[in-house]
């Protein structure tokens, strides 16, 4: 009789144990309820992007040019002398007037207002010598009264599509040499400006007046933004000039 009532006793405890168990496992670990919730509450969660990535700004049409946008080379007899061979910021102001003024420009005019030009920056300004894009937009405006240029900073080649696709017409300073054109007089200008007047896909159009052959001369962006130099007065550290442009208005 007693092995019955220890047997008893012992199934009772074995039962009482288990029961003990379960509620400890129940309490740490959450039922299929709880672990569907808590999967719920993660999908609710914003999603975040990097800062990192690049988002392309949508309003930028595909392509875009701007009509109309006169051109002579810097040399339009091709004199290379130094006058016309240091003449880019003035030939690039000078189609930037026309452009303006809704002009066709030849070939005489295109020489004479560089000559003329740079006699008035001698007289002025003590030299004939290369010009920041902040100088060239003082240029303009104390030359010829061109009030509606602007200087703005380039992060990407976007800003400058921006620009052109709002019908800006833009001057932009660059290290000649990285553009990479074969009808440079070799090795080509270290320091070089040159007007954008359009793009389309991964292609910028300019009319580069650095060449005779430079009328609706395209660039791949690629190349073209890499290029983008300010002068900072150093031809062995042209690639360290900040990517500026000129905005016409």
């Amino acid at each position: 009789m007693k092995r019955v009532y220890l047997l008893i006793i012992i199934f009772i405890l074995l039962i009482g144990a288990g029961f003990f168990v379960n509620k400890k496992y129940s309490n740490n670990n959450p039922t299929s309820i709880s672990k569907s919730h808590n999967i719920l509450d993660y999908l609710k969660k914003p999603v975040i992007v990097s800062q990192n990535e690049q988002v392309k700004d949508e309003s930028i049409p595909s392509s875009y040019k701007i009509d109309n946008v006169p051109f002579q080379p810097q040399a339009p007899f091709a004199n290379w002398d130094q006058l016309h061979d240091e003449a880019c910021e003035e030939a690039s102001i000078v189609i930037a007037k026309y452009y303006l003024e809704g002009k066709s420009l030849s070939a005489e005019e295109m020489d004479q207002e560089i000559i003329q030009m740079v006699d008035w920056e001698i007289k002025n300004w003590g030299s004939h010598k290369d010009l920041t894009v902040a100088e060239s937009v003082e240029l303009g405006k104390s030359y010829y009264g061109l009030n509606g240029l602007e200087t703005k900073t380039i992060n990407s080649v976007d800003d400058i599509k921006y620009e052109i696709s709002q019908n800006h017409l833009v001057i932009v300073p660059a290290a000649g040499r990285l553009l990479g054109n074969p009808y440079y007089r070799s090795p080509g200008p270290i320091y070089h400006m040159l007007i954008v007047m359009g793009y389309n896909s991964n292609i910028i159009i300019t009319n580069d007046i650095g060449t005779r052959r430079g009328e609706n001369y395209e660039y791949a962006e690629n190349i073209f933004y890499n290029a983008i130099h300010d002068w900072n007065g150093s031809p062995e550290n042209i690639e360290g000039g900040q990517k500026v442009m000129i905005v016409i208005k």
